[in-house]
């Protein structure tokens, strides 16, 4: 009696495993994050030198802002960056709303800061452990978008945002 007792009880401790698993979306490889997206920069952008990486809506901390910024400075060191640290003060001072994207902010923003670029992205939380990285980059003088990067991660925690970070700015590549 004792024997099925055990096995019964292996087979709920099975179960109970397996379905952790798939209810998170985690894969066994360790933690590794499962993610996919896809992105494009215009060959024109390259030739920029100086951007700004204005707080990403929904990114309360920053983290994936200030991550995806060392991510994209790694890659493109060629251009120079006005990371969003520099910029909060400066936007109360000149009362400019970065998350109002108007024409004459975007002009206003590029003359303060000399910048040719703004980059700016959006994170959601779909669930719990499922998120999307969406990233821009406008001109500053004429709105077009010169890049774009959408990322979806299955993973939660800092190495997931800068993994995430990092796929976005892996998804630059000229079209």
């Amino acid at each position: 009696m004792n024997m099925k007792k055990l096995r019964f009880s292996r087979f709920v401790f099975l179960g109970l495993f397996c379905s952790s698993i798939i209810a998170t979306g985690c894969s066994l490889t360790g933690g590794v994050p499962q993610w996919s997206g896809g992105g494009f920069i215009r060959k024109e952008f390259l030739e920029y030198k100086k951007v700004a990486v204005l707080p990403f809506k929904d990114d309360t901390k920053g983290e994936a802002s200030d991550a995806f910024t060392q991510s994209f400075n790694e890659k493109f060191q060629q251009i120079a960056l006005v990371e969003r640290k520099q910029l909060s003060g400066t936007f109360e001072e000149h009362d400019l709303y970065p998350d109002q994207l108007s024409e004459s902010t975007r002009r206003k923003i590029g003359e303060v800061f000399g910048v040719q670029a703004l980059i700016i992205g959006n994170v959601y939380y779909p669930s719990i452990l499922r998120w999307l990285l969406q990233v821009q980059i406008i001109d500053v003088e004429t709105g077009e978008v010169m890049g774009r990067s959408l990322v979806e991660i299955n993973y939660m925690g800092a190495e997931g945002v800068k993994k995430a970070c990092r796929i976005a700015v892996q998804n630059l590549t000229v079209k």
